[in-house]
């Protein structure tokens, strides 16, 4: 069987127009009723259960842990379709995250934080979605570990969770202003248009719900997409204000993404900037290389990522040096089409005054202060198995 992992996932993503390749990420998304072809009308349950040890090292704090969420999300969800006749269909997606190891909601404030939505298309006119779901920046399949938030470097460096005396917050060291957009936007609005030569757009409009406020939007962006069977490239630009920032500062999210499958190995490489439009507040770059190596139930991969940062200042307001290297290996065995077992270890190295989080676990501070300390460099390694229905 070939292994073609990422295109696949590709695939998924240019929706309208696109047929399915057999590959090995194909094999995995088996379970999920919105990829695989099986629903054409009604409603499917589905979902995964994933857990594993994990053990975590920071400035000389340990801990040994079980984990949810390794290498899929636990979660569970419905999906629903109709066919309207005239290629047209009605669809919606209910998706709530989870954590196995004790069975609490992945969120405290939103049950179905992980899809909400409904929507109508055809492969003639496209798709239109309004409610929670995935925004325009790069897709998930850019990072070869899936971007879950317990074991990917280009989640912990991408989404940068930064901490610094005031508390923790997204790319907090770039300034009062920065935030980020989000994996998931709430009250979106999304078109896909239909896929013309391997090409195809998507456009996202969030607004903020909030009476008064000005400017209207929480998120608003595009994403621009190619594939040619071999080779995956996309673009994306984004405007976001005010997740943990300013809610009236906006700042604009590049990114450019490739993934090259050769059916053999898998290549990925990306780049992404990150600019609040705040005077005095840093911007930061993040580049990504990634690969995954499938030889039969066996999968081997490895994502190098290294952030950094210009116009940041330290605590004295004095200008800092600021960067993070990430490195995360990793290994699979599929036991079948929805089950399998992984192995993962990797560490993200801060330099200069970064306070990079790793897993959303704070750092070591210094002592009687909330400052935290740095040079640090938290490392990681997990065990475990999932199973998707």
């Amino acid at each position: 069987m070939k292994k073609r992992i990422a295109m696949s996932a590709a695939l998924l993503t240019l929706g309208t127009g696109s047929a399915q390749a057999e590959s090995y990420q194909s094999t995995l998304l088996s379970a999920v009723p919105e990829f695989n072809g099986k629903l054409l009308n009604g409603v499917a349950l589905y979902g995964s259960v994933d857990m594993g040890v994990n053990y975590q090292s920071a400035g000389g704090r340990s801990l040994w842990q079980t984990q949810s969420g390794g290498e899929w999300t636990s979660k569970f969800g419905m999906f629903g379709r109709e066919d309207l006749g005239g290629g047209w269909r009605a669809e919606f997606n209910l998706e709530s995250g989870f954590l196995a190891n004790n069975g609490a909601t992945q969120s405290s404030t939103a049950f179905f934080n992980r899809q909400s939505w409904v929507g109508i298309g055809s492969p003639v006119y496209g798709r239109l979605r309004f409610g929670e779901q995935i925004g325009t920046g790069l897709p998930l399949f850019i990072d070869v570990f899936g971007t879950v938030g317990t074991n990917s470097v280009y989640t912990w460096l991408g989404t940068a969770v930064v901490q610094t005396a005031k508390g923790i917050g997204y790319n907090s060291d770039l300034g009062p202003g920065a935030t980020q957009l989000p994996a998931r936007v709430s009250n979106a609005i999304t078109y896909l248009s239909p896929t013309y030569a391997g090409l195809s757009t998507e456009l996202m409009y969030a607004p903020s719900n909030v009476a008064g406020r000005s400017p209207t939007a929480s998120a608003q962006g595009a994403l621009l997409q190619w594939y040619n069977g071999t080779a995956y490239v996309s673009g994306s630009y984004n405007q976001v204000w005010g997740q943990n920032g300013m809610s009236t500062v906006r700042n604009d999210l590049y990114g450019i993404g490739a993934v090259y499958d050769t059916g053999k190995v898998v290549l990925s490489a990306a780049f992404n900037q990150y600019a609040p439009r705040l005077a005095g507040d840093g911007i930061a770059r993040v580049y990504t290389l990634g690969t995954i190596v499938p030889v039969g139930h066996h999968a081997l991969r490895a994502s190098v990522v290294y952030r950094d940062t210009s116009g940041v200042r330290d605590a004295q307001d004095n200008p800092g040096k600021d960067s993070a290297l990430g490195v995360m290996l990793g290994y699979d065995y599929t036991l079948s089409k929805r089950t399998g077992l992984y192995a993962r270890a990797g560490f993200i190295r801060n330099y200069g005054i970064s306070t990079v989080l790793r897993n959303n676990n704070p750092l070591p501070t210094q002592p009687d202060s909330t400052v935290p300390q740095t040079g640090m460099t938290p490392v990681t390694a997990s065990v475990g198995m999932y199973h998707n229905f």
